[in-house]
């Protein structure tokens, strides 16, 4: 952070959600009612609100992937990184947004956490430790279903990952919209529509599969591409979708952000650009 300029007494956090990462981190900074706030001793998004943060994603994954014999973890990812600048409140404001947990029991999808977590459950059902180990850096660790073998990650068949990630992932994002529409009804903007989905590219069936469920549910969303161009590149691909969007959006636009990771973890959120 030295090396960026960022300064020593500046709030650090790190979420390990896998490819949920990015999006988490701009829901925890937007969202105050987020569950992790209440495991901390300061509400993140109430203590960065009209406050300048970055927040960025990237593919950790194909760092140790290559240790990994399972033939479906390695022709999934890239190698990349995105990170974008908000000040919460001004130039992005929330306006609705869901986080759910869903443990992956069945391992569909195994991948090894090279980082602390009590390996439990909270008291409260939570399967991310929220922890600050040092002054002004805080640790959002979430729990992931770890291969028996030791191995880096495992994967089940394709399908078993389609079915794992569409099901939930349709689930959250329809809640979102629900709310979204009430939260218009609630401003007197009835009749504001979504300008773009910015969603986490992980392949092209499934994504394919959770538009065809949310157009069969009302929910028709433009949604840019980038699998064609970089593949998988897990959490940092939110963040380049919007930056590569950015320069078609016009100020006050609505947009929802979707994202998820390991089967487990799901964010989406929408949001209205400022000026």
């Amino acid at each position: 952070t030295k090396a960026a300029g960022i300064p020593e007494s500046a709030l650090k956090v790190a979420i390990h959600k896998a490819c949920d990462g990015s999006t988490s981190s701009l829901h925890l900074a937007l969202n105050p009612d987020l569950p992790e706030n209440s495991q901390l001793s300061q509400n993140i998004a109430r203590s960065l609100y009209g406050k300048k943060v970055l927040v960025g994603g990237i593919e950790g994954l194909s760092r140790f992937v290559g240790l990994s014999h399972d033939a479906n973890a390695l022709q999934l990812f890239g190698n990349a990184a995105g990170v974008v600048g908000v000040i919460p409140g001004k130039t992005m404001k929330f306006i609705a947004g869901k986080s759910r947990e869903v443990f992956d029991d069945e391992g569909v999808l195994q991948v090894a956490m090279y980082y602390p977590h009590s390996r439990k459950a909270t008291s409260n059902g939570y399967f991310v430790d929220v922890t600050e180990p040092l002054a002004n850096n805080i640790r959002v660790a979430g729990l992931m279903h770890e291969p028996k073998d030791g191995a880096s990650i495992a994967m089940a068949g394709p399908m078993g990952m389609v079915k794992l990630f569409v099901r939930t992932g349709v689930q959250v994002v329809r809640d979102v919209y629900s709310a979204y529409q009430m939260k218009l009804e609630e401003l007197g903007m009835a009749g504001k529509s979504l300008a773009v989905a910015i969603v986490h590219h992980a392949n092209f069936k499934i994504n394919k599969l959770k538009e065809k469920h949310l157009q069969n549910l009302g929910i028709v969303l433009p949604m840019p591409w980038l699998l064609t161009e970089f593949g998988n590149v897990s959490a940092a691909s939110n963040m380049i979708a919007f930056l590569r969007e950015l320069p078609n959006l016009k100020p006050f636009d609505h947009i929802l952000i979707d994202g998820f990771g390991a089967g487990t973890y799901y964010d989406a959120l929408a949001v209205e650009l400022g000026e």
